[in-house]
């Protein structure tokens, strides 16, 4: 059920729909309750359109941290070797999550704002964050992931 209402929302919204018309479509079809959530979730085209510029911003910065600290892990082993390979594959969570990021945000998924914006604040937290390459790493991700986070879901994706 789940695919098939995201899909009809996005093709309603690929359409030109705004999102109070769909909500009007699939309120005679089915229960708010039901599609409430995946309507909330996507942006309308004329959003989209304008903030293209500004998300390809933050996919390249969101890719160029990814495949920096995939590059530092990747040498890393390449380096001494795998001695563990549990922690050789808990290297990689980070980079895996990286790219489902740079998946949702290219869709313009609400989910994907959020999460890099909570997840890349959480970052700072971190010690190899302190230094200035971490810094300037993480600021322009949490600057950019919260921008387009309120400019494309005002109201939390409920402005309909």
């Amino acid at each position: 059920m789940a695919t098939r209402v995201e899909k009809q929302i996005e093709s309603l919204l690929e359409q030109g729909k705004t999102k109070q018309q769909v909500c009007e479509i699939l309120s005679r079809e089915m229960e708010r309750d039901d599609f409430d959530r995946f309507l909330r979730n996507y942006t309308e085209r004329s959003r989209k359109e304008a903030y293209q510029g500004w998300n390809l911003l933050l996919l390249a910065a969101l890719a160029a941290v990814t495949f920096f600290k995939l590059g530092k892990i990747v040498s890393a082993i390449a380096d001494t070797g795998i001695d563990n390979v549990l922690l050789a594959a808990w290297s990689f969570v980070v980079p895996a999550v990286n790219v489902y990021l740079l998946w949702l945000i290219n869709r313009f998924h609400r989910f994907g704002y959020l999460f890099l914006f909570v997840v890349t604040a959480l970052s700072l937290l971190r010690p190899e964050n302190y230094s200035l390459i971490g810094l300037l790493q993480t600021i322009p991700l949490i600057v950019l992931s919260g921008f387009l986070y309120l400019k494309l879901f005002p109201k939390g994706g409920r402005n309909y």
